[in-house]
């Protein structure tokens, strides 16, 4: 699968760009309202965090986006002021669940078997798969249309599905409220290197690479740092008994005669 997409030459300005990773949610509220320059009401069980990533140049798109990932919902109320202008006030309040959809739980829909052989656009791919899984999968505006290529799966589950489609495209998949499945884009992590360690720690010894042979500076070095084996001490004569003796002992440890020592050559 080989996802591919248009190369953008020059960046282009958006109105309203939010990058939300794990973010409260009435802190992105607040700060699109502050942008477009609109009055709020955010009600009681209004709260979670939110990971997205939004750039259009529509309010109401920015909005819908915002609240959809969080399972909230909004109306827009109506006044005149005092100096007869009409003012709206967006009421922003948590979404009431369906109690249908609200039984089923995530793991039992992403454990649901999926079969499809594809070379397609994205979207494509989302409506065949939701069709199998009978489950909504939808991807956000923000994310593109990528062509995918070579698709193949095989009796597997819609959570593994979702899992290497999302790896591919750099996205990832989020349950909405309504038991819905939206792709959104991956938020960007940015990994510094933890610093090197020097050169001379971090060499390996391979044990198959044959040693360079040493000097002969070097084997004397050795000879004299590494002090002699002791060798046993070989017996020189026997007593008459038969035991064993050394030329250093006296007497027999055996019988106790006393061992004559051999003459020692007159010196010249």
């Amino acid at each position: 699968m080989i996802p591919s997409a248009p190369c953008q030459t020059q960046t282009t300005l958006w109105a309203y760009q939010i990058e939300a990773v794990n973010r409260d949610v009435r802190e992105v509220l607040d700060d699109l309202f502050q942008k477009a320059g609109k009055q709020y009401v955010l009600e009681p069980g209004v709260g979670g965090n939110v990971s997205l990533r939004i750039a259009t140049n529509s309010f109401e798109e920015a909005l819908h986006r915002v609240l959809q990932s969080a399972g909230l919902t909004y109306h827009v109320e109506r006044s005149s002021s005092a100096q007869g202008r009409l003012q709206e006030t967006y009421v922003v309040r948590a979404r009431a669940a369906s109690p249908l959809l609200s039984a089923q739980a995530p793991i039992d829909i992403l454990s649901r078997p999926v079969n499809l052989v594809a070379s397609t656009s994205l979207r494509n791919v989302l409506n065949m798969l939701s069709r199998q899984a009978g489950v909504s999968i939808t991807a956000a505006r923000e994310v593109p249309d990528l062509q995918v290529t070579r698709l193949v799966l095989s009796n597997v589950s819609l959570g593994y599905a979702l899992n290497l489609i999302t790896q591919a495209t750099r996205t990832q998949y989020q349950f909405q409220p309504d038991g819905s499945i939206l792709l959104v884009p991956a938020p960007q992590i940015q990994v510094r290197e933890a610093p090197s360690a020097p050169a001379s720690a971090r060499q390996l010894v391979d044990p198959t690479i044959q040693r360079t042979p040493l000097q002969q500076g070097e084997v004397a070095a050795l000879k004299r740092a590494v002090p002699p084996p002791l060798t046993s001490l070989q017996p020189v004569l026997k007593c008459s008994c038969g035991a064993e003796l050394q030329a250093h002992w006296n007497f027999c440890p055996m019988c106790g005669k006393r061992i004559p020592k051999p003459a020692t050559p007159p010196r010249r």
